[in-house]
């Protein structure tokens, strides 16, 4: 069944098909929201918990003609927003993430890597909040053009500029850093 088919039951009175939903969008959400705040896991729980409480509450509302992946990264945006003008928090993106691959490495390229994906993390966390979401919307969670539009609500045609926009800024970050 897609998610479509999933909120379509669950919207016709099989309540018990949200653990479907739960279950292919728990470990997904947990790791956007966990990029967004930046916050320990018990944080970043509650404001999952926030996401499946409000999506299920307000999942009559989904027009099951659109995408439902689009809709609740929507609700787990606006939760993790809310959560940092809560806490007044910098968001930052979570440096442990395993961008890269160690198998098979001479330890000096794995230090070089770690030295450049801690840098590059440092050089995100120095971007505008509209470019940073867009940043981890496009390359962490692989989202479409299309999905970050109806996620953060901005025009398809912004996205690719701001994408633009936010790869310039942070060679220019980066370059700077190569400097010092």
């Amino acid at each position: 069944m897609t998610d479509e088919e999933i909120v379509k039951s669950i919207q016709d009175g099989n309540k018990e098909n949200y653990e479907l939903i739960v279950e292919r969008y728990e470990k997904k959400l947990f790791f956007y929201i966990k990029k967004m705040i930046n916050q320990p896991a018990e944080e970043v729980e509650d404001v999952l918990q926030e996401v499946f409480i409000n999506s299920y509450i307000n999942i009559q509302s989904f027009d099951t003609k659109k995408k439902f992946s689009s809709w609740i990264y929507r609700i787990a945006h606006n939760k993790s927003v809310d959560y940092i003008k809560k806490v007044k928090l910098k968001i930052k993106i979570c440096e442990d993430d395993d961008l890269f691959e160690e198998n098979n490495k001479l330890i000096e390229d794995v230090l070089v890597e770690e030295e450049n994906k801690t840098q590059v993390f440092r050089s995100i966390n120095l971007l505008e909040e509209k470019y940073k979401e867009v940043v981890l919307l496009y390359y962490y969670e692989n989202k479409s053009y299309e999905e970050i539009s109806e996620i953060l609500r901005i025009p398809t045609n912004n996205v690719g500029v701001m994408l633009f926009r936010a790869k310039e800024k942070l060679k220019v970050f980066l370059k700077n850093y190569e400097k010092n």
